[in-house]
């Protein structure tokens, strides 16, 4: 082969391998580290019925078992939905809440009943804070059941039986007052109890049992009774059907010795007007902010 024949083929090459891709590198002595691939994370698994850091009392333990109080949201609504429902295992007449009201609305020396929207320190007339046990019916100077979700508001309205017998919202009221409140629904107010611009007030000693009632009948009874039919205000960002101004109402008003009483006949069977379920917004309040949110209410299980 010529000689400039040579020297064209070893230019050729030297183009040819300058071109190649980089070799593959090999570790023949295994010197770097292996590859780690993350672990998979597991979540733990929640027993049911183990609360999260609460520390229920001895007497609701066993009725609340069955709830995740890691949950919260709609998630723990749905819960509390089926626990009350599941346990509301006598349906009273309305008939019946004469008799409920006298074992759970009396005051400590049990002659007389505590009047919703009564104004406190006031003794007699339609403002009255108490009445006899036995003055009760549909007379001026007597005290009726109230519908504390008046039956009318409900959709559809409540009537007078399952809903409308509900004893965890009918409570004793003057007759006169308890007509002035009429169908008008709960609204922002200061004092005593009484109509405002925009519906009626409650009263500051009456505002934490009617928001914890309210919660009660919207957990029972779902769509028939939903807060925003009854209150008026700011609609809850997690639960429109909610109303702000009951979580603010729940967390303001502590829960009084006359709520807990009540809660304690009705999950009782054997007493002889019991329902046979409890008020969770009145076992905790903080139950109220652990699903809607809002104003912090107080926690009874820490």
């Amino acid at each position: 082969m010529k000689k400039k024949h040579l020297l064209l083929l070893a230019s050729l090459l030297v183009v040819a391998f300058g071109c190649s891709k980089d070799p593959i590198i090999t570790d023949p002595d295994n010197t770097k580290p292996p590859v780690v691939k993350p672990p998979v994370v597991v979540p733990p698994t929640v027993e049911p019925g183990k609360p999260g850091d609460f520390k229920i009392p001895e007497n609701q333990k066993d009725y609340y078992k069955s709830i995740d109080f890691t949950k919260n949201g709609i998630q723990l609504k749905n819960q509390l939905t089926y626990l009350t429902t599941t346990k509301l295992t006598k349906k009273l007449t309305y008939s019946d809440i004469w008799d409920a009201c006298k074992a759970t609305d009396v005051t400590p020396d049990g002659k007389d009943v505590y009047l919703i929207y009564g104004h406190k320190g006031v003794t007699s007339g339609d403002k009255a804070y108490t009445r006899g046990k036995n003055e009760n019916g549909g007379g001026i100077g007597q005290w009726n059941r109230e519908h504390t979700y008046a039956q009318a508001l409900g959709s559809p309205a409540l009537g007078q039986s399952g809903p409308g017998a509900d004893a965890h919202h009918l409570r004793s009221a003057d007759v006169k007052w308890n007509g002035a409140r009429d169908n008008l629904k709960f609204a922002k107010g200061t004092g005593n109890s009484g109509p405002v611009a925009s519906g009626w007030y409650p009263g500051d000693e009456w505002r934490g049992d009617v928001a914890r009632m309210m919660m009660y009948m919207y957990i029972t009874y779902n769509t028939q009774c939903p807060p925003s039919g009854v209150a008026v205000g700011e609609r809850n960002g997690i639960d429109p059907a909610m109303i702000n101004l009951l979580l603010e109402w729940n967390a303001i008003d502590p829960v009084s010795d006359m709520e807990r009483n009540r809660n304690n006949y009705h999950s009782n069977t054997s007493n002889s007007a019991a329902q046979g379920n409890r008020n969770p917004f009145i076992d905790n309040p903080y139950l109220a902010t652990q699903i809607w949110g809002g104003t912090s209410a107080e926690n009874n299980w820490k």
